[in-house]
Parts: structure tokens; sequence; C-alpha cells
């Protein structure tokens, strides 16, 4: 995944291809590593939930909102990935060993193979076959 690229920017170009229209209907927030992990410990100790950092920024930017803002709309946060896939991430801030959901556990129990190749598209082709 390229998350420098993200396509959804793209989608979202399609919906709204006027630059004044999409600036009315999108909004942007930047939220660092101590703001992730702040968020993830607050909302676990109040809500008993972990979350992954992904869904940590999401819960973050929402908690900035004007409190009218959230108040007058619906929200929906919509949860990235299990937080048992980053422990070394999430289990020292919520201080505890998280369960490992079943298909995530034989994920994670394949086993796995790491090569480095030349920034080249022949060499990628070349280690896809």
């Amino acid at each position: 995944m390229d998350i420098g690229d993200p396509s959804n920017f793209e989608r979202l170009r399609a919906l709204y291809p006027d630059p004044p229209a999409l600036r009315a209907v999108v909004a942007a927030d930047s939220v660092d590593d101590a703001a992730i992990r702040a968020r993830v410990r607050s909302d676990f100790e109040r809500y008993g939930r972990a979350w992954c950092p992904h869904t940590a920024t999401a819960a973050e930017a929402h908690a900035r909102l004007p409190d009218d803002r959230r108040r007058d709309s619906r929200w929906i946060l919509v949860a990235t990935a299990h937080p048992a896939k980053f422990p070394e991430i999430v289990e020292p801030i919520v201080g505890r060993k998280l369960p490992v959901p079943d298909a995530l556990a034989r994920l994670f129990d394949r086993p796995t193979e790491c090569r480095t190749i030349d920034a080249e598209l022949d060499a990628l082709r070349h280690a896809l076959e």
C-alpha cells in the first residue's frame, strides 16, 4: 500500500472535480505519533477497547472537531485494522497483551519471505515470476 499516493483522493476528485466543491465537503487534520499514542491510551481507559494506530488517528481527528460540529452530525469511525496487528505499538500503551483473532493468528503463522530487488520494473517482473 502506498499511502503517499492514496487512490481515495482520485475517487474524491472524480466525485468533486471542482476544487471549491471538494473543499466544502472534505477537511484534513495532521495527527502526530504522540497524539495517536495518547488517543489509544485514553480511549482504552474510557471504553475498554484498543484502537490500531490508524483508527486512533481517526478518533483523534474526530475528537478535535468543534463540539457543535460533532453534535450536529452523525459520525462513524471505521476501524481499519485489528490492534493486535500492531502489538509492539499498542500493547505497551494499553499495558496488556492483546488477544489475537484466529484469522489474524493464522496469517501471523504463515511463513514470510523478504528479498531486496533493484528499483526497476524489470527487477520487479523477475521477482514476481
